[in-house]
């Protein structure tokens, strides 16, 4: 008797839960599209601009989620209270906090491939995207992948392995690291290959630190080393900085590559520690958000319609996507655990949606 609940229950919330989510996803971009059709210029037209949307698409999905399972459980169990099977499933000897774990696990079957997808597909969508809204805009090809990102800048190709993000407080800035440059001659092929720690724009040219140089000529290879030298470069800082993909977009393998890399070189490492502990700690965020939503069902069985549950799920999931935002900005800002910071928000959601259960009658 109990398992064909479970199984009734985990099915109305995984119909739900996906009935919004994909309505929020489609909603998602609509919006995307309208934004970006306002900004199309030079190659960027309309046919671009839907094939960037599309492209983005995954990542709406993956970041929307949360939100959709909070809310498409308390409409697909929302209905059954309605029409008043959840008493009858309290009558038969169910506890309330026995149908709220039979939702839950109905949310997680479906936040598994969710997983999939932000762990495999988002990271190579969204690189792929930003690589080539950056391209359209600058007229230039430019490619995004494992390698860094690719593009040509006159004769020169030039390919960024390691763009990294950092955190001030109250900013964030981009530094661009393992740079290569190959300067092609239009009759000869390759010219010269400089290779420089660094990158960065001070406001009026682009300067390499830590430059390896080697010259190529007929007779030979010339190295050459400078601690600094200037970057001839039409490539606009504030382009190149929108291509680059943000930490919450990357796979946890490209997030500990880059924790390794820049604790190898004692650099700041904040921002993406908190990204990485975001994505491990993503299925407590939907088990805490769907359990918070289980009272409101119980308790609103006669007393509100789909409408106040819909508002309900989107204030509550509002808040806590905000509070779990601002306590992991906090943590970057402050140096405090990462890992304390993405989880404990859960926690705390998730002990008090199961006190409220026990207490109701």
């Amino acid at each position: 008797m109990i398992r064909i609940v479970d199984k009734y229950i985990a099915k109305a919330a995984i119909l739900g839960t996906l009935l919004v989510w994909v309505s929020l996803t489609l909603l998602m971009m609509m919006f995307s599209l309208l934004g970006e059709l306002r900004d199309t210029s030079g190659n960027y037209g309309a046919g671009d601009v839907f094939w960037f949307v599309l492209q983005t698409g995954p990542r709406s999905a993956y970041q929307l989620f949360p939100v959709s399972a909070l809310l498409g459980s308390l409409l697909g169990i929302g209905s059954l209270a309605s029409a008043n099977e959840l008493v009858a499933f309290r009558t038969s000897g169910v506890s309330r906090l026995r149908l709220a774990a039979a939702g839950m696990a109905g949310a997680l079957l479906v936040t598994i491939p969710v997983m999939a997808v932000g762990e495999w597909i988002v990271p190579g969508a969204e690189q792929q995207a930003r690589a080539f809204r950056l391209g359209e805009l600058v007229g230039q090809v430019i490619i995004g992948g494992p390698t860094g990102m690719w593009l040509r800048d006159g004769n020169d190709i030039v390919n960024i392995r390691r763009p990294l993000l950092t955190a001030g407080r109250g900013e964030q800035s981009i530094s661009f690291q393992n740079v290569e440059i190959y300067r092609l001659d239009g009759f000869s092929g390759l010219e010269k290959i400089t290779h420089a720690e660094n990158a960065f724009f001070d406001g009026e040219q682009w300067t390499l630190e830590g430059v390896f140089e080697a010259k190529i000529n007929p007779t030979g290879v010339v190295p050459s080393r400078f601690s600094r030298t200037p970057w001839v470069s039409g490539v606009k800082p504030e382009l190149l900085e929108s291509a680059v993909t943000r930490p919450p977009y990357m796979s946890l393998r490209a997030l500990w590559d880059q924790l390794e890399y820049l604790q190898r070189n004692g650099l700041d490492d904040g921002v993406y520690r908190s990204a990485f502990w975001e994505k491990v700690f993503y299925p407590f965020v939907i088990i805490a958000l769907v359990l918070a939503g289980m009272p409101f069902v119980f308790g609103s069985s006669r007393h509100h319609n789909m409408g106040s549950r819909l508002f309900i799920g989107m204030t509550l999931g509002g808040l806590f996507m905000l509070i779990n935002s601002a306590a992991q900005n906090f943590a970057v800002a402050y140096a405090l655990p990462s890992a304390l910071s993405a989880v404990l928000p859960s926690i705390l959601l998730t002990v008090a949606a199961i006190l409220m259960l026990r207490r109701s009658v």
